[in-house]
């Protein structure tokens, strides 16, 4: 039985899907080979604990970055005559001639990726779970939390804020729906008012009717109905104490900034963005 020893600075999966390719082209038993990953290589005392128990037979595979580590390895291995297949040197080596870049050297930068990539589909289904107000309990677990009446942007907006890995519920404001307490009760610094004009909101609410078929008047586009909306709107964020940014003639990507300039600026420990 051969032991192959997978040594890598992250999770050593890249190594191991790598051998477990290489294995499947042969017409082996299970008891042919033992794979043993050994994650977090940091040190050179992590690699000599390694060389305890490996033996003359034995293969290592390593991904580790940082290239004092990797010569450890090899030095060692050199010294035991153990085969050593290094899957990252020849490549980086090879990138850093034909990019005339020097390597970073920051071990687990694949994993770093791979977490990223995750908070943002949590981030994004944060988002869809909690949009327009459909569960308050979000408002505990929000990075932000976003007001604004009907068809100021709330939900492209927290869509677009989640693609940075940001948490955001968005609420509706309407007069006639009373708010859940929790929210006067979470970090007020968390939460930005949106507001517009009577005359833009009219514009865009008379569009959205339209695109759903809706003809004739009808309250919801009003001036009246918005400025009762907007006025009730601006009352409940000055009673929150939260900045409120005007909408109006602004990109999602240009309000988006400036919620986080705002999020910066009231120190909050948001680790995503």
């Amino acid at each position: 039985m051969i032991n192959i020893y997978i040594l890598s600075d992250s999770l050593g999966n890249t190594a191991t899907d790598v051998v477990r390719a290489g294995l499947a082209q042969f017409d082996l038993e299970i008891d042919d080979y033992i794979i043993k990953k050994i994650p977090g290589i940091a040190t050179k005392e992590d690699i000599d604990n390694v060389f305890v128990e490996i033996r003359d037979n034995d293969l290592i595979v390593q991904t580790i970055v940082t290239s004092e580590l990797s010569n450890y390895t090899k030095e060692l291995a050199k010294n035991k005559n153990i085969v050593v297949i290094d899957i990252l040197t020849t490549l980086l080596s090879t990138l850093e001639s034909k990019f005339n870049k020097k390597i970073k050297n920051r071990p687990g930068e694949i994993r770093k990726l791979g977490e990223s990539y995750f908070r943002r589909v949590d981030a994004l289904e944060f988002a869809v779970r909690y949009d327009d107000g459909k569960d308050v309990n979000g408002l505990l677990e929000a990075d932000i939390v976003i007001l604004g009446v009907s068809r100021t942007s709330k939900t492209p907006l927290s869509m677009y804020l989640a693609n940075k890995n940001i948490k955001v519920m968005n609420l509706p404001l309407v007069p006639e729906i009373s708010l859940p307490k929790q929210i006067f009760e979470i970090d007020n610094r968390k939460i930005i008012g949106l507001t517009t004009s009577i005359e833009h909101l009219n514009g865009v609410r008379s569009e959205r009717l339209k695109s759903l078929g809706v003809m004739g008047d009808n309250s919801y586009s009003t001036e009246m109905r918005i400025f009762e909306e907007l006025e009730y709107a601006t009352e409940i964020m000055k009673k929150l104490n939260c900045p409120i940014i005007n909408v109006q003639n602004k990109a999602i990507e240009e309000t988006a900034e400036i919620i986080i300039d705002i999020i910066k600026e009231r120190g909050l420990n948001i680790t995503n963005i």
